[in-house]
């Protein structure tokens, strides 16, 4: 029998019920064995946390391991990004074999695991698989590719610390730091493995992405379920979390883990904190829907008449 695949995320205690709409989405559309590692930064995860994860990927038959990593005082919060992201570095380090790195915010549809036979075409020359921007901003800002999935070959890695340490503080300092470590040598893979959110309308939808990226301070599990009709009705961007939600509970029907999920998936509603920086337009505007009560669906509909001023990516509207 040969060795399954590895899958590596991290996460803090914010990012619990992602993890597990992840872990259904990808056990739901495997066609090869794989195991995943969850990696945390001490004191960030408390064992509640932990025991729900092992839970649900014990239902779903997935091996997985927790990593627990030891903090770094390089390793900073950025607006609704936590000092979290900058263990990929950690996990990369400490696991030399080929591995696929996926952000928990993400989820996968069918193919997505056809991404590890891209993973043994990449060299230790090329250090690195990522999915390249095709132009834009980001792109002119030095960001040729989003760090959200990645491709580690089997290989040795470059050293990131002291980069990090010469390194002036930029917008997002670990996807900098990734695009200056690898970008110019890194293999490619289609977009399609790291499709963001706002390009979903480029796709055809015959030939629709493996792994959908759901970046920014505002995500799916922030927006209250009896907000979702016009989202899941048109077909919008989250919609498609939604659906992988909807999965993992329809698979785990009858188990007893439901009902801490549902403890879970309540807590997420407000497990980030909205603060003035423009990039959190969106998760402020959930906050205030969930503050709404009832009078939340009529606004819904009003601000759907103005949505072209509304901050792109509040899917409920767009």
């Amino acid at each position: 029998m040969t060795n399954p695949r590895r899958v590596v995320c991290a996460i803090d205690s914010q990012m619990t019920y992602a993890l597990s709409v992840l872990l259904g989405s990808l056990a739901r559309s495997r066609s090869v064995e794989f195991r995943v590692t969850v990696g945390y930064l001490e004191d960030t995860l408390p064992p509640s946390d932990r025991e729900l994860i092992a839970t649900v990927a014990e239902e779903f038959s997935i091996e997985l391991d927790f990593m627990p990593l030891s903090s770094h005082p390089l390793f900073i919060a950025q607006g609704h990004i936590s000092p979290t992201t900058f263990t990929k570095f950690l996990l990369a380090d400490a696991i030399p074999e080929a591995h696929l790195w996926l952000d928990a915010d993400t989820v996968v549809l069918e193919g997505w695991d056809s991404v590890f036979s891209l993973i043994d075409a990449t060299t230790e020359e090329h250090g690195l698989l990522v999915a390249r921007r095709s132009g834009g901003r980001q792109v002119n800002k030095g960001m040729a590719f989003n760090a959200g999935v990645l491709g580690w070959p089997a290989a040795s890695r470059r050293d990131w610390e002291q980069p990090l340490k010469r390194l002036e503080l930029v917008d997002t300092q670990e996807q900098f730091l990734f695009n200056s470590l690898y970008a110019a040598s890194a293999n490619e893979m289609p977009e399609k493995f790291n499709a963001l959110t706002y390009r979903l309308e480029h796709y055809n939808p015959q030939d629709p992405p493996f792994i959908i990226h759901f970046a920014g301070a505002h995500k799916p599990w922030h927006l209250r379920r009896d907000l979702t009709h016009h989202c899941m009705t048109y077909s919008c961007p989250w919609s498609v979390w939604f659906h992988a939600e909807q999965n993992l509970f329809s698979d785990l029907a009858g188990r007893e883990v439901l009902d801490t999920l549902r403890i879970s998936r309540d807590q997420a509603l407000t497990a980030s904190s909205a603060h003035g920086g423009r990039d959190q337009g969106g998760l402020r505007l959930l906050r205030a829907l969930q503050a709404l009560g009832a009078v939340a669906p009529a606004i819904i509909w009003a601000l759907r008449l103005l949505k072209q001023w509304v901050p792109r990516g509040t899917h409920p509207i767009h």
